[in-house]
């Protein structure tokens, strides 16, 4: 039997014990107060008794005084006035003690009937109106003719009365020795009733008091456990409550959830209000569909945890410093059987932040492990000149970034002007890093975007805002150095290998560079572009589910000069290719195009100067697609998108912030791509074009002064 089960058959027996007392106690005071009713009467009627047994005496003397004042011829009224009181009285008491009820015995029969021979002697005496004397002057005062009569019947009364007084006394006293014997009868039951009252009500008393110390004692083990209780739910870790059948929270409940949710009116609280403004309406509505499932009686409560919706929620909380935090909560429900079904829902709550927080950390570790050896791999098949001048390029990228964080700013505008300087030498460094497959680099370099991008979006920027940057600063600076330490120990590597293989493993990839090298005009530069690109081309199509194949010419006689810029541009024009331009196998079946798109990249000298066409047979640029975009961004009012021609349309590509990718991703949707390539080619004094059918192709043509033009442009 359970605790509750054990309780409720003490507080049954403590109740039939209560009631039984109580009967007892009620039938005794019944029984004694219609005993004591009894000997009262009793008594009374003792009392009436006794009296009536001075009365024959009484009687019998006032009718001797009657007589002697007959005799005397005295004055007799007051002895028949006391005689007729005396007698009044003896019928009053008498009757009522024969019509009490409470005397039944053969003795107060034989004094009524006794009584009952009085009376014809005695009425005629007590009844006489007449006058008994006659006055006369010769003989004085003599009896009346009814005075001889009536001293005839006063006589006969007092004889009778002489002859009968120790009959009707003694027939009295027995009615009152029977009245005492009733009366002591009575006492000695009611004192034998209430000593059995008190025996009763003191074994009772016992009783009670043994089961009162005995619910005082489970009492205090109650209050013990309820403390224990108390104290185990306010030490322990995890939030833990009681659903009932309405969702709502009962009203014992651990110490954390205080700590969880930063409240404390969780009584009777609803549960959907619990998690209401903490998570999204969709999460909560799923959580909600489970918690009624727990009520149902056919579902399996191993099924049921294995479906559980809220085994990992992510909620948001203030941290109490006018920001926001996110934890980690785990959910987890135990029906709670009842003899009539399920009774409650117990929910246990446990703040697994760090756990969580623990496995991303192991899982950003093996990422990094992993992206560490990708990139070594990758680094492997990169030519380490081509690396070592990534790197270079790279360093002096993130020293003009840190020059342009120290720059001293007092106005929201010059805030902006830095993270437009921020943003196009982060994506120029992201779109080389891509190019060579350093997606280390890369990853983090489109953090600091993600960063940039959330700046430009707040309504008032200050210098405080730009200190976690400098922070992702150091880091990818750091990373820069780890990138370059093991670019060393990778060449070094390759030095170390025996010359016999060395020699075989180098002497086909050597012949190429030297004829390519004899084949580059003078002030070419050594630097072969093939193989990053076909490499970044490749990863592209396998990012974006996209296939096409690209083809270059020309690229050998890029000047030295322009090597930067021809990459930067193509990199970043590649990058458009893949995410807006080549459709997906299936919509060009659809339009009857090749599975397989086609980019073309072609370089040559034109004229003084030189000449890089980058083609793609994807599907094109719509003008009106642009315009929606512009609008949508808030770039352009209606008003203004309406009246722009086709021309001015185009010319929002080279925009800055401008992106029709609704989604950011490592290579589209920053709006920086094109603004950086429009400049990089304004700043050699070159010029940029582009054409485009929708549904067929995209050209872009760039046109670059000769190097040396260039070079002037850019010293003056």
């Amino acid at each position: 039997m359970n605790l509750a089960g054990k309780e409720r058959n003490r507080q049954l027996v403590t109740v039939g014990i209560g009631t039984v007392l109580a009967l007892v106690m009620g039938a005794v005071l019944i029984a004694g107060f219609r005993l004591a009713t009894q000997m009262r009467a009793n008594i009374t009627a003792l009392q009436t008794a006794s009296v009536l047994q001075t009365y024959p005496a009484a009687m019998s003397q006032q009718f001797n005084t009657l007589r002697d004042r007959l005799e005397s011829r005295a004055y007799a009224g007051q002895a028949l006035t006391d005689l007729k009181a005396t007698v009044q009285r003896f019928e009053s008491e008498l009757d009522k003690l024969s019509t009490s009820g409470y005397v039944q015995s053969a003795e107060l029969d034989q004094a009524l009937l006794l009584w009952h021979q009085y009376t014809p002697v005695v009425n005629p005496v007590v009844q006489f109106a007449g006058q008994p004397y006659v006055d006369s002057d010769d003989a004085g005062s003599s009896f009346s003719k009814e005075g001889r009569a009536y001293y005839a019947d006063v006589k006969r009364a007092q004889l009778f009365a002489t002859d009968n007084q120790k009959g009707l006394q003694a027939q009295l006293a027995a009615v009152a020795t029977q009245l005492q014997k009733s009366a002591s009868d009575a006492a000695s039951r009611l004192r034998a009733l209430l000593s059995a009252g008190v025996f009763a009500a003191v074994i009772l008393a016992v009783a009670a008091a043994f089961l009162q110390v005995q619910r005082a004692r489970h009492e205090r083990a109650a209050q013990e456990a309820q403390e224990q209780t108390r104290d185990i739910l306010k030490t322990v870790r995890e939030g833990f409550f009681l659903l009932d059948a309405d969702y709502r929270i009962g009203s014992v409940w651990s110490e954390a959830l205080q700590r969880m949710f930063s409240r404390n009116d969780f009584a009777g609280l609803q549960f959907e209000d619990l998690l209401k403004n903490l998570v999204p309406p969709t999460t909560l509505a799923t959580a909600m569909k489970y918690i009624k499932l727990l009520w149902g009686d056919r579902a399996h409560e191993n099924l049921m945890k294995s479906i559980n919706p809220l085994g990992q929620l992510e909620i948001t909380m203030d941290n109490g410093h006018g920001g926001k935090e996110t934890r980690y909560l785990q959910f987890d429900f135990h029906r709670v059987m009842g003899p009539k079904g399920i009774k409650h829902v117990l929910c246990a709550v446990g703040d697994i932040t760090s756990s969580v927080l623990l496995a991303k950390e192991l899982q950003e570790s093996q990422e990094n492990a992993n992206a560490q050896l990708d990139m070594m791999l990758g680094m492997m098949h990169v030519d380490p000149l081509q690396l070592t001048s990534f790197l270079d390029s790279t360093e002096t990228g993130l020293q003009l970034i840190n020059a342009i964080l120290k720059e001293p700013a007092r106005n929201d505008g010059e805030f902006r002007k830095k993270l437009n300087g921020l943003f196009r030498e982060l994506h120029s460094i992201k779109g080389e890093s891509s190019a060579l497959n350093l997606m280390s680099i890369a990853h983090r370099v489109h953090a600091l975007e993600d960063m940039v991008s959330d700046l430009k979006k707040k309504a008032e920027l200050s210098g405080n805002d730009f200190l976690p940057m400098v922070l992702k600063l150091d880091e990818l600076l750091a990373h820069l150095r780890g990138v370059r330490e093991m670019a060393s120990r990778l060449t070094t590597l390759k030095d170390t290998v025996p010359p016999a293989a060395a020699a075989e493993s180098n002497a086909p990839a050597a012949r190429p560079k030297a004829v390519a090298s004899a084949d580059r005009p003078a002030g070419k530069s050594g630097e072969d572009l093939s193989p990053t690109l076909h490499a970044l081309a490749e990863r592209l199509a396998k990012d974006h589910h996209k296939r096409f194949k690209l083809t270059m010419t020309g690229l050998s006689e890029v000047p030295t000069s322009y090597i930067s810029t021809v990459k930067d541009c193509v990199i970043q024009m590649l990058r458009n290719s893949a995410v807006h331009g080549i459709e997906a196998s299936e919509v060009r079946r659809a339009q009857t195009k090749d599975d397989v798109g086609v980019v073309r990249v072609d370089f040559r000298k034109s004229g003084d100067g030189f000449e890089l066409v980058f083609e793609d047979d994807g599907a094109g640029i719509s003008p009106d697609q642009l315009k929606a975009a512009a609008v949508r961004k808030q770039i352009l009012t209606e008003e203004e998108a309406s009246g722009m021609d086709t021309r001015a349309a185009m010319a929002l590509i080279f925009r800055p912030g401008f992106s029709t990718q609704e989604e950011v991703s490592m290579d589209a949707g920053r709006g920086v791509g094109m603004d950086v390539v429009a400049r990089s080619v304004y700043a050699l004094g070159g010029k940029i074009g582009v054409s485009t059918n929708p549904g067929k192709f995209t050209r872009f043509k760039i046109v670059l002064p000769a190097a040396e033009s260039a070079n002037a442009a850019v010293a003056v």
